[in-house]
């Protein structure tokens, strides 16, 4: 279905908040989005089928706040995509209901953005509001500054648990960010899409910020880490975490993103040249799964049917891809 294109203000925002159960959260979330120094904002929130009452209670609380009600869970690609193609503004701003931020946090990533044409996504230091350490933390534990990926394709949330010292505060050129509070430049979405979908809807939800960045990288887009924009976030696990607290769904999930990952974005030469480490990692995670978590198989088969729309994909991406492959090989860790 085509859509009318609306005249919107230059380096206008679309917010976009995807809701579940988050009525626990939304309040501070959105009073931080409705606080915002920069104005030229407008807030839309998709709720993912919640039976908490998160869609009246932001109906009635929040009457700015265009609410869109999905009468099934669409996951977090699902839902930003579906407010994506409903909106038209030049950057969209993909925040989770869990998170809030500084009244300066999207003047600080438009500044940067907008002084940097070959940036396509920009993201904020996240301080936790988890205990992670076992003290309060006063907001001073860093939750998040941007995701590294290891050889072995494991993604890393960059500093996370650790005290902000102050050597986090020059913004740099990273290779990905995180899907919590990241700011996408909607050129960068156009150009990268597939089949209208801009996240990744396989994914559902988990390394669907990892793969964005990817496929950003490739087709010669910057993801930019801007120090200056601060925020919160609840994160609901961590590595930290023992995996038999995680909902089963998102366990396979795990299983199932790292291979689409791979599929989607590597490159033959740099995953010849990390076999190694690959496949030793692959063993151990074979072999978690086999003795603590067999649910998790289904992930292995997930993955195996979803080959050849992932080659569809990568073959999308790849014919777009604008870097030599040394620009793409100084990111693995």
């Amino acid at each position: 279905m085509s859509l009318s294109i609306v005249s919107v203000p230059v380096g206008s925002v679309a917010v976009s908040i995807v809701a579940f159960n988050g009525k626990e959260f939304l309040p501070r979330c959105l009073d931080a989005v409705l606080s915002q120094s920069y104005r030229r904002i407008e807030i839309h929130l998709l709720d993912n089928a919640s039976t908490d009452g998160t869609l009246d209670f932001v109906s009635k609380t929040f009457p700015t706040v265009e609410v869109i009600r999905s009468e099934v869970n669409l996951g977090f690609a699902g839902g930003h995509n579906a407010v994506i193609r409903k909106t038209r503004s030049p950057f969209v701003l993909a925040l989770n209901q869990d998170a809030y931020l500084s009244p300066t946090f999207v003047e600080e990533l438009i500044g940067a953005m907008e002084a940097h044409p070959d940036v396509g996504i920009a993201g904020g230091k996240l301080y936790s509001l988890r205990n992670i350490q076992g003290n309060s933390n006063n907001g001073k534990i860093i939750d998040m500054t941007w995701l590294d990926i290891e050889k072995k394709r494991r993604q890393v949330c960059y500093a996370r648990g650790q005290p902000d010292s102050g050597e986090y505060a020059v913004p740099r050129v990273v290779f990905a960010l995180d899907g919590a509070a990241m700011l996408l430049r909607r050129s960068m979405l156009e150009e990268i899409q597939f089949e209208q979908e801009f996240f990744d809807e396989d994914f559902f939800a988990g390394k669907e910020d990892l793969d964005i960045s990817w496929r950003g990288q490739l087709c010669g887009w910057k993801c930019l880490y801007v120090p200056s924009a601060i925020g919160w976030h609840f994160r609901t696990f961590t590595s930290a975490d023992r995996r038999s607290t995680i909902a089963e769904p998102l366990r396979v999930g795990s299983i199932r993103n790292r291979y689409l990952l791979m599929m989607k974005n590597d490159l033959f030469p740099h995953f010849l040249r990390h076999l190694p480490q690959i496949a030793i990692y692959e063993l151990k995670i074979l072999g978690y799964v086999l003795l603590h978590e067999r649910s998790s198989l289904q992930g292995y088969a997930q993955a195996l049917r979803l080959f050849p729309r992932a080659m569809k994909k990568r073959k999308s991406t790849m014919g777009r891809k604008k870097v030599n492959d040394d620009y793409i090989f100084q990111w693995f860790r």
